[in-house]
C-alpha cells in the first residue's frame, strides 16, 4: 500500500491526523493523579463500573485483535494483534505484540504516533507515560496513559482513541500505509 494523490485531505496526507482525533474536543476538569511507581495507575477519578469492560469490548471488535495475558505483571486486560495485522512500527506497541492495556480503573496504556499523542495530551485526554520521562529510551515517548472515562461521552472518545492506537499498531489507516510501517 502506498499513498497516492487520492490519499490527501485538505492538502495533507490522511495519516497526518488520524480520523478519530480530527475533531477531538477538550476534556473538562483537572487531570487525575497517577501513581509514581510502575505501572503508574490512576489514583482518582476512576470510570464507573462496567466501563473497563466496554472499552475491552471495543478493542476486541477491531481487526486482528486477541486478548492476551497482560505484560510485565500489569493489572488489567491486554490486547495484541496477530502477525498479519501487526505491521506498525515497533514503537506502536506497549510490549509487542500488545498494543493496548485496559486497566481495571478504565484508564488505558497505549501508544500513538507522536503528533497524534501530542493532540491527545494537549486536549487533556491523557499524558505521556511517566516512565517515558523517568526512563528515557526504555519506554517510547509516544507511550500514553489515557485517563479513565467518567461518562458516556468520554467513553465514546476513549473508544476513538483505542481505534486510533489500533491504526498505529496495524501501520495503516484504512488502505493507506503509515510512514515507516511494514506494509
Amino acid at each position: 500500500m502506498t499513498a497516492s494523490a487520492s490519499m490527501w485531505l485538505h492538502g495533507a496526507p490522511v495519516w497526518v491526523m488520524a480520523p478519530g482525533l480530527r475533531r477531538l474536543a477538550a476534556r473538562q476538569g483537572d487531570a487525575p493523579r497517577l501513581a509514581p511507581t510502575w505501572p503508574c495507575h490512576q489514583l482518582d477519578d476512576a470510570s464507573p463500573a462496567g466501563y473497563a469492560g466496554q472499552l475491552a469490548s471495543c478493542a476486541c471488535a477491531l481487526a486482528g485483535v486477541e486478548e492476551v495475558p497482560p505484560p510485565l505483571n500489569t493489572a488489567g486486560r491486554a490486547f495484541a494483534l496477530d502477525d498479519t495485522n501487526a505491521m506498525g512500527q515497533p514503537e506502536a506497541f506497549v510490549f509487542a505484540p500488545v498494543w493496548l492495556v485496559v486497566r481495571p480503573d478504565g484508564s488505558l496504556h497505549l501508544t500513538l504516533r507522536p503528533e497524534w499523542a501530542q493532540k491527545v495530551a494537549a486536549k487533556g485526554w491523557g499524558t505521556v507515560h511517566p516512565f517515558a520521562r523517568y526512563m528515557a529510551g526504555a519506554v517510547p515517548p509516544q507511550s500514553l496513559i489515557v485517563y479513565a472515562p467518567r461518562d458516556p461521552r468520554e467513553l465514546a472518545i476513549a473508544a476513538r482513541i483505542i481505534a486510533t492506537a489500533h491504526c498505529y499498531a496495524r501501520g495503516c489507516i484504512g488502505e493507506v500505509a503509515l510512514p515507516d510501517s511494514r506494509w
